[in-house]
């Protein structure tokens, strides 16, 4: 009976390991991406891309507005939006990377 008890109770308790993430901290952060007032007046299509090229996340925004964008990976990431100029920005854990996108200083 202790032979199929040990090897049932391994099992489980790696599962809840695997599922609880074993207090793991989600390696993710935020963006908050201000498009200038100055812009031209219409929607921009935000985009958050990773270094390796790939899309975070997007987002529509007016001028004046400011997207959040949550659940980015950590590290360097670019910002882009139509012709605004691009920024990059570091994404760390418990701090929020702020980019403002403007038409100048490209």
């Amino acid at each position: 009976m202790l032979h199929r008890v040990l090897p049932a109770l391994a099992l489980a308790g790696a599962a809840a390991v695997v599922l609880t993430g074993c207090g793991a901290q989600n390696p993710t952060g935020q963006v908050s991406v201000t498009v200038s007032p100055n812009a031209a007046d219409h929607a921009y299509q935000v985009k958050v891309y990773l270094p390796n090229g790939e899309p975070s996340a997007r987002q529509q925004v007016y001028p004046g507005d400011t997207a959040d964008f949550a659940g980015v990976p950590l590290g360097k990431v670019t910002v882009r939006a139509g012709d605004l100029c691009a920024e990059r920005a570091t994404v760390e854990a418990d701090r929020v990377a702020r980019v403002t996108l403007t038409t100048v200083g490209c």
